[in-house]
Parts: structure tokens; C-alpha cells; sequence
């Protein structure tokens, strides 16, 4: 299946007047082909939501109490009186008992369907609050752990996050677990094995290594990796590991995007992923698209895997596969390939490792050229694109090659970037200036809160006044690009928006480090509407979601504290009680917990998912 294009559709007319409950009407929602929904004289709206502090992010009615969903579409939003007048027979109603509703969250940098292909397989340290406690889980988890398998911590954390502020050592690895391979890697900077890992791979001295990548072993017999700043000999450790099945991996998908439910999370934009092939690795994903199962919205993008061969991967995917196409059953807008990126081309990547020193992208043969090949495909065949980059210097170098690939293409009777949604992933030092070239080209960005888990490195090694403004969120907003939070999870930060948000307007990282100035922070309503309406503008989506108004997407997220009320710190503490995504419920707990049927238990039997969960949660204060 998964060698070979998938069949693809989009929705008919027909189908899309279905979705509305309103065949007869007439006036189309702006860029979906839906009429607006009205009310079923018979049924009345599919579900009622009552009894709430609603921030709809809509200036037209900025706060409402209750809200009708219709075919999964919000139908109607107003007071309790207003929308009970709404309900029909088969009306589901719930009162949201005076907590806060906001529309689902967007994230607009993650990596997704990787995340879910191994989330099963992960032992996650997200949100534990000391390396103790980190370090006796793996001792737990290498005693289920089959022989020929292996306990992995892939990404998600900072050092700083942990009471004792620090990162773990292979000699602690390997006294957790002696008998069992473990690997923990620390974003893409360094990785850890122990004494079992290292013998496992059959690694000593003599070791070759990609440049740019190192093995430092240690007295104990284990080694740390070291990305300088090169992280091929990280990716290269974990693509070494056992994988599942397809089926196994669609059921640790589907209980990944349950877990971003969990945190009111309704979309992802997809940035691929290196050593992760399309359509290849894809299946898990796949399978639940085909199936109707998805439980969150995802738009996709394509990363070539071939260095030095990516043009080839573009050609043959732009002849294979169409943009824009909803590949998912009975859902709108589920599961869309959207364009080409995070990297374009290997030779461009400058990486986001600040233990090390910024590399240089221009020393790299080759680069300038190939860039400008693959751009100018893209924009030929019309296909959105974005690109992965830390640093304003290598912006300043990205751009020179799109401004002369934009004119290559006009003169070429072409449009260039003219109509083309495209953004700049990252931009952690990103000035002014760079700003003014991206919106002249008309491109956005989307930043994510890399700085929450590295932040601490790039304070020690730029300073405080570079780290104020880093990334330059405030920058960015008063230039007129549009702006999308995420996170760029699962291995460089975690997946819960909620650090996300607390990181953007507290300006702190996860371990509490003051980081950005005063300018560079935004306020509680700035930084919902950047990870909700603002991350869909890259998907094109901004007229279909990110908002709690008629003719939208329903997607929301009853949450378990009131977000521009709670103190600072009970950001990170924040989560669902009930997300909502196409009009149906897909994530509940408390009160809400029996709405929803739990999904299959997770594959294999001995994943660390089925005994720790996900996310560690602290709960609220």
C-alpha cells in the first residue's frame, strides 16, 4: 500500500453540501464551497455546548456562552437561551459548567505522523520534573522490555526542566538498565548510550562518523554522540532501532493524536521529517485516513531524504501526488498533502544545535544551486513550500536564492512566488531587516518554542541581549507576516501546546530560565490566536478553522482552567476536559470521560505508553 500513491478524492459538491445540513441555501462560507448551516426543523443542531466562557477569537462576537454544532460546522453561537432554541430531538446537550472554551489548537510545526509511527515504542520524559525520577523509569521499563529491543527517551525535554538541572550521564544509563540497550537523546545536540547500547551497535574507537558528528565513549563502557552541529549520526542511531508493523504503528498513531487531543490540540501542519520517507512511513497515518479515524487535522509536507538527489524526489512527487487533495474519509480538510519543506535541500539545513557554534551553509558545495532547483520546481508546479532556518544569516543567504529563483520564474512567464503560501520555519535570530525581504515575497513565519528546551545554551553562549529578542515574536507581529505557533515536536521540544503558550508569553523555558524581553512577549489573547488562526494561514485554512464562528470547522476544546485568568506557572498545567474535532468528541475526562470509547489497547504489550502515558503531568497548583 504504502508503495504507491494512496487513491486520492476530493469532496464533490454533493458531498460538501451534505456536510452543511443545507443543500438548498445558496450562499457559499469563502473558500470551502459549504453553505452556512442552518437549523434541521426535524433534528435540530448535532451537539449544544452550554453554560460557558467561550473566546471565540472572532471580533465580531469575541465572547459567547453557548455554541450549536451542525454537520461539523458551528452552527449558531450566542447565548444559552439563543442556542437551546436550537435543539431538536436527537440535539446533544452539555453544560460546560462555566468553564472555558477556546477553538482548537493549531500547531504549526510539528512532525506528526514520525511521532505517532514510534510513539508506542517511546518512553517519554515530557513534563518529569527530575532526572531521578527519569532515571528509575528506565531501570522499570528495562525490566518489560524484551532482549532484542531497547528502552529510547527520544526528545521532548530539557536538562532544566529536572530538579537537579542536568543531563544524564551513560554511567547512570547504564546502572538503570545493565542488561538493555537504552538511548536517550537530547533534542538534536547530543544522545546517550550505555555500556548494552554501545555493545549492541558494535561501536568502538575505531568507529567511523559523519562529519561534523563524533562518539565520545565513556569509562563505563557507554558513549555520548555528539552533534557539531551535525545531527545525521543522531538520526542515523535512532533509524538502527526494532520498528512495528503497520497495524502496530496505526495503533500507536491513533493513540498519539489522542494524546494531543488531551491537550486540545485539533490540527498539526506536518513538516515530514528527516529518516522518515514518503509514502513509506506513512502507513500508520494511512490507515487511519482510509478508516475515518483521524482525530486531529493534518496538513503534510514533503522532505526529501536523498542528499544531493533532492530535485529527483521533488520531480517524482510532483508528478505522483496533487496538493490540496482531503485524503481522508468523511472528515474535511483531515489529511492534505500541502507543499514541499521543512528542508528543501540537505545543503541549506543549518542546524538549531546551540551547543555548538552557528554553522555556515554557504561552505557547503553545492548548496546555492541545488536550492534554486528545487525552488524554482516547486513554484513552477504551483506547490506551497516552506524551509527550515535558525539563523538570520543563513535567512539572508535562503532568500537571495528565492528573490533570484522569483525572477527567474517571471521572466520565465511564470509567477514566481506570486499566490504561493510559503514560510520560514524557525528564525530564532531573525532581524528586522530579513523581516521586510520575507513579506516582500509575501511569506510568513512559524515559530515554535525551541527555545523553552535549548534556551539556557544559547543564553550561555550569545548572552542576555541577544536572548531577549530571540526568537522576535513581537518583531514579527508589527511587521505584518503572519505568525504560527507550535512546537516542533516530538524530539526538539514536546507536543503540549501548553509550554508553548506559557514559554510565548511568560518568555520563560521550561526550566523557569527568564529568556525574552518584555517586547518580545505576547499576551494571552495574542498568543491563542497565533496557534490557532495564525497557524492555519499556512495551511490556507484561515476562513475555515481557527475561529468559534458560523460556517467553521467545529473544533474546540473545553478547557480545565480559565487560560487568561490562571497564574503563570498553571499554564503548563492546563489541558482538555473535552476536545472536540469535526463536530465530534474525541478526547474526555472527569465528567466527560464516558463520551468518548477508549481506542485499542496499545501495541506491544511491554510499551512504556501503556504503563507511564504520555505527557507527565504536575497538575494544577
Amino acid at each position: 500500500m504504502a508503495d504507491k500513491p494512496l487513491p486520492q478524492r476530493s469532496l464533490s459538491r454533493r458531498e460538501l453540501l451534505s456536510y452543511s445540513g443545507a443543500a438548498a441555501a445558496t450562499t457559499l462560507v469563502p473558500g470551502l464551497g459549504v453553505p452556512p448551516v442552518g437549523a434541521d426543523a426535524h433534528n435540530g443542531a448535532d451537539l449544544i455546548v452550554t453554560d460557558a466562557n467561550i473566546l471565540t477569537l472572532d471580533p465580531a462576537r469575541p465572547r459567547a456562552q453557548a455554541l450549536a454544532v451542525k454537520n461539523g460546522l458551528i452552527q449558531a453561537v450566542g447565548s444559552n437561551s439563543d442556542i437551546l432554541a436550537l435543539k431538536g430531538r436527537r440535539s446533544e446537550v452539555l453544560s460546560a459548567a462555566g468553564k472555558t472554551v477556546i477553538p482548537g489548537l493549531n500547531d504549526s510545526h510539528m512532525h506528526p505522523t514520525r511521532a505517532g509511527r514510534f510513539y508506542a515504542l517511546e518512553l517519554r520524559w515530557d513534563g518529569v520534573d527530575s532526572l531521578e525520577r527519569g532515571l528509575g523509569m528506565i531501570r522499570e521499563q528495562a525490566g518489560r522490555t524484551p532482549r532484542d529491543q531497547w528502552v529510547r527517551v527520544i526528545g521532548g525535554w530539557s536538562p532544566y526542566q529536572f530538579a537537579e538541572r542536568r543531563m544524564p550521564t551513560p554511567e547512570e544509563l547504564t546502572r538503570a538498565a545493565p542488561g538493555t540497550p537504552v538511548y536517550v537523546l537530547y533534542l538534536y545536540s547530543q544522545g546517550f548510550l550505555n555500556k548494552a547500547a554501545v555493545e549492541r551497535l558494535g561501536l568502538g574507537p575505531h568507529t567511523l562518523t559523519p562529519p561534523g558528528t563524533a562518539y565520545e565513549f565513556t569509562a563505563d563502557g557507554g558513549a555520548i554522540i555528539h552533534a557539531r552541529p551535525n545531527p545525521d549520526l543522531l538520526y542515523g542511531t535512532i533509524g538502527a532501532l526494532p520498528s512495528m508493523s503497520a497495524a502496530e504503528q496505526a495503533t500507536s498513531t491513533k493513540h498519539f493524536y489522542r494524546e494531543l487531543n488531551r491537550f486540545g490540540l485539533t490540527s498539526v501542519i506536518d513538516a515530514g521529517g528527516g529518516g522518515h520517507k514518503f509514502p513509506l512511513d506513512y502507513k500508520g497515518s494511512d490507515i487511519l485516513a482510509e478508516t475515518g479515524e483521524l482525530s486531529v487535522r493534518i496538513s503534510k509536507y514533503l522532505f526529501p531524504q536523498n542528499k544531493g538527489r533532492e530535485l529527483a524526489e521533488f520531480q517524482q512527487w510532483t508528478r505522483q501526488w496533487q496538493v490540496g487533495i482531503n485524503r481522508a474519509q468523511s472528515i474535511m480538510n483531515a489529511y492534505v498533502l500541502q507543499g514541499g519543506g521543512e528542508f528543501l535541500v540537505w545543503s541549506a539545513g543549518d542546524y538549531e544545535n546551540f551547543l555548538a557554534d552557528r554553522p555556515d551553509i554557504t561552505t557547503r558545495e553545492g548548496w546555492r544551486p541545488q536550492l534554486l532547483a528545487v525552488t524554482r520546481h516547486l513554484l513552477e508546479n504551483r506547490w506551497p513550500l516552506r524551509i527550515h532556518a535558525t539563523y538570520d544569516q543563513s535567512i539572508n543567504h535562503i532568500l537571495n536564492v528565492f528573490e533570484d529563483a522569483h525572477a527567474r520564474e517571471v521572466a520565465a512567464g511564470r509567477r514566481g512566488f506570486a499566490g504561493i503560501r510559503w514560510a520560514i520555519d524557525h528564525g530564532e535570530t531573525l532581524q528586522r531587516p530579513t523581516l521586510q525581504r520575507i513579506k516582500a515575497l509575501g511569506g510568513g513565519m512559524a515559530m515554535q518554542a525551541r527555545m523553552a528546551y535549548a534556551g539556557e545554551y544559547f543564553l550561555n553562549r550569545y548572552g542576555k541581549n541577544i536572548t531577549r529578542n530571540t526568537p522576535p515574536l513581537r518583531d514579527v507581529i508589527e511587521a505584518g507576516l503572519p505568525l504560527g505557533l507550535g512546537s516542533d515536536a516530538t524530539r526538539v521540544a514536546s507536543y503540549n501546546p501548553w509550554l508553548t503558550l506559557y514559554w510565548a508569553t511568560t518568555g520563560k523555558s521550561v526550566g523557569g530560565t527568564a529568556l525574552h524581553g518584555r517586547k518580545q512577549r505576547l499576551t494571552r489573547e495574542e498568543a491563542l490566536f497565533h496557534h490557532t488562526v495564525g497557524s492555519a494561514w499556512f495551511s490556507q485554512e484561515e476562513v475555515l478553522k481557527g475561529r468559534l464562528k458560523p460556517g467553521q470547522f467545529a473544533d474546540f476544546a473545553i478547557l480545565n482552567a480559565p487560560y487568561l485568568e490562571v497564574a503563570d506557572e498553571d499554564l503548563r498545567h492546563i489541558e482538555s476536559e473535552l476536545t472536540v474535532m469535526n463536530g465530534k468528541s474525541v478526547y474526555g475526562a472527569g465528567k466527560f470521560a464516558d463520551l468518548i470509547s477508549p481506542p485499542d489497547p496499545i501495541q506491544p504489550q511491554w510499551s512504556p505508553v501503556r504503563t507511564y502515558g504520555g505527557y507527565q503531568s504536575g497538575g494544577l497548583s
